[in-house]
């Protein structure tokens, strides 16, 4: 099951955003985009945001990256979403 907290998921090739929201009132959620990336950080990964209200997550991984290393951002990225209380 995906998090309700992700809205939308979008990109060309391996610039990929993440739109990070309120789940129950589908609104942006700059603050939550503000805790994954520093979360992201602990666990060694750089990202950043972007967006009008700044919820988006900027994903740019590099061109060799490798399927382990897009697990390892998965597995990190869900380990640090589920630290964070929901609404």
């Amino acid at each position: 099951k995906t998090d309700e907290r992700i809205g939308d998921v979008r990109g060309a090739g391996l610039f990929i955003g993440v739109d990070l929201i309120d789940g129950e009132k589908s609104k942006p959620a700059p603050e939550l985009a503000t805790q994954v990336i520093n979360g992201l950080r602990e666990e060694r990964i750089l990202i950043g945001a972007t967006g009008p209200c700044g919820h988006t997550l900027k994903i740019r991984p590099p061109l060799c990256l490798t399927m382990e290393e897009a697990g390892f951002f998965v597995t990190a990225t869900k380990l640090v979403l589920d630290k964070i209380p929901k609404g």
